[in-house]
C-alpha cells in the first residue's frame, strides 16, 4: 500500500458530497458514501463533531476507512425490508467488500472496508460470466 491520503471533515450532512469528491478522485467508483452517510446518520459526528476519511491504495487493493465521533450502538449490517428507505449503507458495503470492520467506542469508532483485485480480473470474468465474485 502507499502512503494513506486522509481528510478530516466537519460532521454536517452538506459534508458527505465533498468527501464522495475526495474519494471519487483518489479511488473512483469506491462506496465510500455509504459510510460517510452513516457517520452522520447514527453517531456523535453530526453533534457539531467531525468524521476523517482515509483511503489507502495499493496495486491490488483498497481500503477505505472512516473515523467517526463514537456511538453507544455498534454498526452492524441489519435485516432490510423491500420498501425500506435506509439501513441499506453496510449491506451494500458487505456485499461488495473483500471484508470490512471496525474497531473503536461511544468515544470513537472506525469502519472500514477493503476491495481486492487481481491485475488478470477482468479477462477472467469475460471467460466466466457465471461467477460475479472470482478473483
Amino acid at each position: 500500500m502507499i502512503q494513506p491520503i486522509r481528510r478530516t471533515f466537519p460532521g454536517r450532512h452538506d459534508q458527505v458530497a465533498r468527501a464522495r469528491d475526495f474519494v471519487r478522485k483518489a479511488a473512483p467508483c469506491c462506496p465510500a458514501l455509504e459510510l460517510c452517510t452513516n457517520a452522520l446518520q447514527h453517531t456523535a459526528s453530526a453533534n457539531g463533531g467531525t468524521f476523517e476519511v482515509t483511503i489507502y491504495r495499493g496495486h491490488d487493493a483498497l481500503r477505505i476507512d472512516v473515523r467517526d465521533d463514537g456511538a453507544k450502538t455498534l454498526p452492524t449490517v441489519g435485516c432490510i425490508e423491500d420498501l425500506s428507505e435506509d439501513g441499506r449503507g453496510l449491506e451494500i458495503v458487505a456485499l461488495i467488500a473483500h471484508r470490512w470492520g471496525q474497531s473503536g467506542d461511544e468515544y470513537g469508532r472506525t469502519v472500514f472496508f477493503e476491495l481486492r483485485w487481481s491485475r488478470g480480473a477482468s479477462s477472467d470474468r469475460k471467460s466466466s460470466p457465471n461467477d460475479a465474485r472470482a478473483g
